[in-house]
């Protein structure tokens, strides 16, 4: 059995796992990551929204989603600067279609500074492959992003900077004093001064942690379909409506349909019945789809809390250990701000966001073990 010693471990090697990782080291503590990627993790799976204001978060989380969208052009061009590579990435605004005239009234009266109701010939001007008789709400400042090539972009950064990285997985955290003791799958154990919790829907199944987190898998299925098929010009930007949504891959030429919400444990795969959907979205939504070639089919797990929040921050009585999971649908936009806070609270430095709707301790531990 082999032994390491560093200031900080990082368990999870997702989008949020990496961006603390990386702000972490940045910051100067010897970091490892630790994580050995599993099917159906978020990360891959997502379909990369960037879109706060779509269904927004209440009270003070809304202030940091906004921010983390907003974080996110700097830390493109961060990774942009370190590595050389891109990542196709746009804030040029989601569309959320009404269905029918009654939401669509509902859409018009929910419109404000960045979000505006447009009508059918607005929306036909903006996206002409898009049906939208009764017209959409245009969330002007949300965006996407390519979420599988940011993962291999950020795996290359990390590793082009130096952290040490275990491909393994955890089967047990010890508390010691001073020390917290990490033991691998692999039969190594790492030992560090701090831990940072971010594995994603596996988090609150880590024995030895010092409570129990309310952080269950909620499994999305999602579809892909060739965009290249279609005659008539291609959706530029995403749009919820009709129970779904799409997500245009304009690289690959394809278009995502998503997704399903099932509490089905880890078991990963697609069902008829949702791809079936998938196709009637797809084609209601743009209807030259409709006949589009199926490219692939695959699923993920959201790891979900009981309040759709994520938990970040200390442990009110194990203050070296930190929270980074539990980010629910929005993994993918939290991910950079989330390394930037975790970051900040390793090393003393003041947080500039308010994290006390994230706080563990806003779950009894009760409630935490009955999730």
């Amino acid at each position: 059995m082999t032994s390491s010693e560093f200031d900080v471990v990082i368990v999870g090697d997702g989008l949020v796992g990496l961006s603390c990782a990386r702000a972490t080291a940045r910051r100067g503590l010897s970091t490892c990551l630790i994580g050995r990627r599993r099917p159906g993790i978020a990360s891959v799976a997502a379909a990369g929204f960037l879109a706060p204001t779509v269904e927004p978060a209440r009270g003070r989380a809304l202030a940091f989603t906004i921010a983390a969208r907003d974080r996110f052009p700097s830390f493109i061009e961060e990774l942009r600067a370190s590595t050389g590579r891109d990542v196709p990435f746009a804030l040029d605004g989601v569309l959320r279609v009404a269905t029918n005239e009654r939401e669509a009234a509902s859409l018009a009266r929910s419109a404000g500074e960045s979000v505006r109701f447009l009508s059918s010939a607005e929306v036909a001007e903006l996206e002409p492959a898009l049906n939208a008789p009764h017209g959409a709400c245009l969330h002007a400042d949300d965006g996407m992003v390519d979420n599988q090539r940011l993962l291999q972009l950020l795996d290359g950064a990390t590793e082009a900077e130096g952290i040490a990285r275990r491909h393994a997985q955890v089967v047990r955290v010890e508390l010691h004093a001073g020390r917290i003791v990490t033991r691998l799958d692999d039969g190594r154990d790492v030992t560090a001064d701090r831990i940072v919790l971010a594995a994603g829907a596996w988090s609150g199944s880590i024995p030895g942690l010092p409570r129990p987190l309310p952080i269950r898998p909620l499994r999305g299925q999602m579809m892909s379909l060739a965009a290249g098929t279609s005659p008539s010009p291609g959706l530029r930007r995403p749009a919820f409506g009709h129970g779904g949504y799409l997500v245009p891959r304009p690289v690959n030429r394809e278009v995502f349909v998503g997704s399903t919400a099932e509490s089905v444990g880890f078991t990963v795969g697609t069902t008829d019945a949702a791809l079936a959907a998938f196709r009637q979205t797809a084609s209601r939504l743009v209807p030259s789809l409709a006949r589009a070639d199926e490219v692939r089919t695959w699923s993920g797990f959201r790891p979900m809390t009981l309040d759709g929040l994520p938990i970040i921050g200390e442990d009110p009585q194990v203050p070296r250990v930190v929270y980074a999971c539990g980010h629910s649908r929005n993994g993918i936009l939290l991910a950079p701000l989330t390394g930037d806070v975790v970051a900040a609270l390793l090393v003393g430095a003041p947080v500039e966001h308010d994290l006390s709707p994230f706080a563990v301790s806003r779950f009894s531990s009760a409630t935490a073990a009955n999730s």
